[in-house]
């Protein structure tokens, strides 16, 4: 699975490898088609459809990497401590480059002697399409394709979608084909299971001369592959002149490239160059691109502090935060916000949520913010929440604001005007709310007019009336002749009543 950098035309098919494995077994096949297709399927419980594309030569190569476009400069790495006592000090800076189906991190120069990491094989989304992702290590796959005398060694895991979603493991030692990694020997030989959440360690170790070591164990299940390999053409000089950490969307035998599988995010840890962080050199960190939009299609973080891990992802979709337990703007007594987050279908889901209280400055994570009402006034006002959420993949959604409105003085009501009527004309009766800053911009007025025996005779209620003005309130006045009492009370928005009712007459003649 190299990089290649030169035209596809230019490319020569290399051996196949028919990345399809079934429950019982698997097929490798050449580009020449060597293997017998039909022994292959009564052999297995390999799809018809993987059937016919073995026989259409549409096979799964064994690697053509073509570069999305230039390399481009950027990116860099900020490292979160004093240099690694390991012969090198972090590198300060490294190249930003895209590829057709190249994502993760890789290393030039060499001559280098091992690469390990470790990663948990994610889960692919089902997909109608055939699609795949490969998640390896290996030596000399971005330089093979300069070489007079090119070679790959590779190990690692892959996720495809054909008729199911499918798991498996494989290694290659180019020029000679890729292989899936069986277990067992005789009727016990079975292909190395890999399931999604599987911890996979795998490594690539020179030995010397043209011997590499390939392994891979998966930690979860405990069971371990190990092989030392020389390459095919014994004359030729492996050159180990790059390492690569790498999620990889391999191409067919007729060189079409497969979309990727939508794995959701990998996080590869524990990545070591010779027994180096990938941080300890001039480092090259790969997103993979689209040949035809250019939209980036899985994307590659920032290395790590320590510079040993990092993350891949095919998830761009930011998550959504709602607030919940407001009901309203203003209030006067303690109010607990509720933050609820939520990622799309399919995606790595919600990692965090958090809050700013000072305008961005300063964040805290919780999905709960208390706001208080002090009895000595001193948060009344707007508080202004700041919040938002970022899913595992590192989506980080814009931040969203809501203001809540703390007011605990109580409003003050004025009626210190009389009025007189005549029965049957109109009434006008004069008022004032006042309410202390900051505090509610309106209130709701209550006029209650009673008779001389103290009976209500009409009510009026008067909402979202301006405060800190007088004004007045018009009626038809069907009363008998005689005086009435005025009273009138407030309550503003955050339900604080007046702190006294107000009263004025009113006299019918």
């Amino acid at each position: 699975m190299r990089r290649w950098k030169t035209a596809l035309s230019d490319i020569v098919p290399a051996l196949c490898l028919a990345a399809l494995p079934a429950l019982a077994a698997a097929v490798v096949v050449s580009a020449a088609g060597a293997t017998s297709l039909q022994s292959a399927a009564s052999a297995t419980s390999l799809p018809s459809a993987v059937v016919s594309a073995l026989s259409s030569g549409s096979a799964l190569s064994s690697g053509f990497v073509q570069p999305g476009g230039p390399l481009q400069p950027g990116g860099s790495l900020q490292p979160g401590g004093p240099p690694q006592p390991l012969g090198r000090s972090l590198s300060a800076l490294g190249t930003r480059s895209r590829s057709s189906n190249w994502s993760g991190y890789d290393v030039t120069g060499g001559p280098f002697t091992s690469v390990t990491a470790t990663w948990t094989q994610p889960r692919a989304r089902p997909s109608a399409d055939f699609t795949d992702a490969a998640f390896w290590v290996g030596l000399d796959g971005d330089t093979a394709d300069s070489s007079s005398s090119p070679t790959v060694e590779q190990i690692g895991t892959e996720s495809f979608t054909l008729q199911g979603v499918h798991y498996d493991a494989w290694y290659e030692m180019y020029p000679d084909y890729a292989h899936y990694i069986y277990l067992g020997h005789g009727h016990n030989r079975h292909l190395m299971a890999i399931r999604p959440g599987d911890v996979i360690t795998a490594s690539v170790t020179w030995n010397g001369t043209t011997s590499f070591t390939l392994s891979l164990v998966n930690e979860t299940t405990g069971r371990s592959f190990s092989t030392t390999k020389t390459i095919v053409k014994d004359a030729v000089q492996p050159e180990r002149s790059s390492a690569e950490v790498v999620v990889e969307a391999p191409r067919l035998g007729d060189g079409t490239l497969l979309p990727v599988a939508d794995f959701g995010l990998v996080r590869f840890r524990g990545c070591a160059f010779d027994d180096q962080p990938i941080g300890a050199f001039d480092w090259s960190r790969i997103d993979m691109v689209s040949p035809d939009t250019h939209a980036t299609e899985v994307a590659t973080s920032a290395l790590s502090p320590d510079g040993t891990a990092f993350n891949g992802t095919t998830d761009f979709r930011r998550p959504i935060t709602t607030v919940a337990g407001t009901g309203k703007l203003w209030f006067s007594k303690p109010v607990t916000l509720h933050l609820r987050a939520s990622d799309n279908l399919g995606g790595t889901g919600v990692a965090y949520t958090q809050f700013s209280l000072d305008g961005g400055a300063t964040w805290t994570k919780g999905r709960s913010v208390r706001l208080e009402a002090a009895s000595d006034h001193s948060s009344d006002g707007a508080a202004a929440v700041w919040y938002r959420s970022a899913d595992k993949a590192g989506n980080l959604e814009k931040t969203r604001v809501c203001t809540v409105h703390i007011d605990t003085r109580k409003p003050t009501s004025v009626a210190k005007w009389p009025a007189v009527a005549t029965r049957g004309g109109q009434a006008v009766l004069r008022y004032y709310v006042g309410d202390p800053r900051p505090g509610s911009p309106t209130a709701t007025v209550t006029i209650r007019i009673r008779d001389e025996r103290g009976a209500l005779v009409k009510k009026i209620v008067l909402a979202d009336r301006k405060v800190d003005t007088s004004r007045t309130c018009g009626f038809g006045c069907p009363f008998a002749k005689g005086a009435y009492r005025v009273v009138v009370s407030a309550t503003d928005l955050a339900g604080n009543p007046s702190t006294a009712v107000a009263t004025t007459s009113l006299v019918v003649h």
